[in-house]
Parts: C-alpha cells; structure tokens; sequence
C-alpha cells in the first residue's frame, strides 16, 4: 500500500472508536447526514444495489441496508469497517463490507451497481479522481446515480468568522492532524471538479452547499435560532453552491 494510504489508514484506524460520537455532538453534521438520507431516498430506486466507497463505521450503508438496499461497503481504514461490522451485528443486518481503497476500485470484482456515494469528506483524501470516475462508470448500470458530500474549497461562515476575529481570509487548510498522522485533504469547487474529473463519464444533475452559513460553533451557542439558520442554510446552499463548508454533488452516468 502506498505511504499515502498507510497513512489515512493508521488515522482512521485511530479514529474508528469515537468517530460516530464526535459526528454526533455536532449539530451540523446530523442535520446533514439527514439531508444526505433525504436525497439518497429521491435519488435510489427501491431495493438498489448500492456502493458506499469511502463508508467509514457505516452511518450511511446502514441506513441504505434498513431502508432494503443491498449494499457494498469499502473503506481504507480496517478499524472503521470493523466498527461498521459491529455497528451491522448489534442492528442485525446483513451487508457486505471489505478493507479497500477507493484507488482500487478497479481491483474490485463485485458485478454491477445501480448507484454508489461517499460522504463526510471521504472523496477529499482518495488520489486520482479521473480515474476513480471511470472505474464507477464501468461498475454501474446505464444511468447509474453517484452522489458525493465533500469538502468545498471555499466556506461563507469560516470566512465570516475570520473577519469577525480579525484574520484575513486563508486558503483552506490541507493538512488535517487525525490521531498522530497529518492527513491531506484537497478542496473543491464542485463545478471544477465536475468537469476536469467526472464530465467525461457523468453528467451533473444537481449540486447544492451545506453548511454555508450553519457553523456548529455559532449553533452551540444560539441553539434557538437553529431551526432557523439551517432553514436559511438549506435555501442559500441552492443558490450558492460553492459556498458552503460541504458540497452534494449528483452525477448520473452518461
């Protein structure tokens, strides 16, 4: 495995225990995740078969698999499959989970899909992203859906919040600490990133920001006002979908 890899690994492996319950103290993220579950509920037909190539402890296969969804999960990480696997017994579901980077996708001989997703950043750390577009376009049936959550390479409310300590606005920062490793992230203007790595395979059908003006420092501290701001957030992220601290982006195979 390349250093690279080894290295996402070792930090997400550390990660794995408390991965679930950092999501969970964190306002925006769930309201996310909902909106995620939302949208794969429109975009999957009933009893698909689903990839989930970056599944993490599996919040989202999960999901899939209880709503009758036959679903492949892979990640880097073999403490976040493990806990997707203890996650997938104590829930009494059956699904397939596999050690696997999305990388070597082509590597995977799993048959056909009719659609497959990543969320929470994991198409941010995978490498050669032209690439991973035509091994999914191979893997899916005609029309075939990919839905990704990922991290935008500019955010309105972390701009806004510099300012309002007075710092000039940075570039986002590449270089994540997880754990003991350092682990790069790349940031994306989802409309960039449609055309220089998936135009050639997919067609874009839609793409929206989450988390545009929702900051989960600013929610903490006026949780009244939260139904209200992601209200607000889920309109602007229509408008400005370059804007938010995540981007959905949904491709339909050409």
């Amino acid at each position: 495995m390349p250093r690279r890899l080894e290295v996402i690994a070792r930090a997400h492996d550390a990660l794995a225990p408390v991965y679930d319950a950092s999501l969970a103290s964190n306002p925006v993220a769930t309201w996310m995740r909902q909106e995620l579950w939302l949208h794969y509920e429109h975009a999957f037909p009933p009893n698909s078969r689903l990839l989930d190539f970056a599944a993490g402890t599996g919040a989202d296969a999960l999901h899939l698999a209880e709503q009758g969804h036959s679903v492949l999960a892979i990640d880097v990480s073999a403490g976040m499959i493990d806990e997707l696997r203890r996650r997938a017994n104590r829930r009494g579901l059956s699904l397939d989970s596999r050690v696997l980077a999305a990388e070597h996708l082509g590597r995977l001989q799993a048959g056909t899909f009719d659609g497959a997703l990543a969320a929470f950043a994991g198409l941010n750390t995978i490498d050669n992203l032209a690439c991973l577009s035509k091994n999914l376009a191979r893997m899916l049936r005609p029309r075939g859906r990919v839905i990704v959550h990922a991290l935008n390479a500019f955010c309105l409310w972390e701009m806004l919040n510099g300012l309002l300590h007075g710092r000039w606005p940075q570039p986002r920062h590449e270089h994540t600490p997880i754990g003991d490793e350092i682990v790069s992230h790349r940031y994306y203007d989802p409309f960039v990133l449609w055309r220089e790595a998936f135009a050639r395979d997919f067609r874009l059908r839609q793409v929206y920001a989450l988390s545009v003006l929702a900051a989960p420092t600013w929610l903490r501290r006026a949780p009244r006002l939260t139904p209200l701001v992601l209200r607000l957030d889920g309109r602007l992220g229509r408008i400005w979908p370059n804007a938010g601290d995540f981007f959905v982006m949904d491709l339909e195979k050409r």
